[in-house]
């Protein structure tokens, strides 16, 4: 997991260290302030102080930690799209679904945070306002223009389907990778995630409808 401070020289970068931890290994409601001010050396008041409340010290870390994931799958479409000649639909895809594979998302730290971000997509969010303004939505637009400029037969419905289907599938082999790597034969475990990756690309192939695929 990416630490949100490094090493705190002050009682602000303590609290966004200690309640990043604290937040990420119990969620929102099962941390309470006394238990975050202990662990950051500070006192209840600095909470206050510096976050004016518990909730939106939380957002500021969810904050930090969405817009780091955003600008890195940003910066792959965006290259992808400046490509000249033009990429291909399935380079498309295969760099994309490998970004999320080659990222810090498959540390077993990040499964923390992986977590999170579910957790805040449910009824009971307490920030999916940010999961929505800073993750999904700049990410699906972006992916989904880079798909139609690569495929222009698909209309734009079609098109923001397959990008929610794609990063679907990314995110279940990711989050349940230790499972679905048990249920393979032993001799696939060390391919398993080039496996996923042709899989996830030549299976979206198919669902968007192109004959780009092996």
């Amino acid at each position: 997991m990416k630490k949100h401070r490094e090493q705190p020289k002050d009682p602000r970068a303590a609290l966004l260290k200690s309640a990043e931890r604290l937040f990420f290994s119990h969620g929102y409601e099962g941390v309470s302030i006394r238990q975050i001010t202990a662990a950051a050396g500070t006192n209840v008041a600095a909470v206050n102080y510096y976050f004016h409340g518990k909730t939106n010290l939380y957002r500021e870390i969810l904050t930090w930690h969405l817009d780091e994931i955003t600008r890195e799958k940003l910066a792959i479409l965006n290259e992808l799209d400046e490509q000249q000649p033009p990429a291909h639909l399935e380079r498309v895809l295969s760099v994309y679904i490998r970004s999320y594979f080659d990222s810090s998302l498959t540390s077993r730290d990040n499964d923390r945070l992986l977590n999170t971000i579910y957790r805040e997509m449910g009824p009971d969010a307490v920030a999916s306002d940010l999961v929505e303004a800073r993750l999904v939505r700049p990410i699906h637009q972006t992916f989904q223009e880079t798909l139609l400029k690569a495929c222009p037969e698909l209309n734009e419905e079609h098109a923001s389907f397959c990008v929610s289907s794609i990063t679907g599938q990314v995110l279940h082999f990711i989050r349940g990778r230790e499972v679905l790597r048990k249920i393979r034969n032993p001799d696939q475990h060390q391919t398993f995630i080039e496996d996923a990756i042709h899989h996830i690309t030549q299976f979206s192939l198919r669902g968007i409808g192109s004959d780009q695929h092996a």
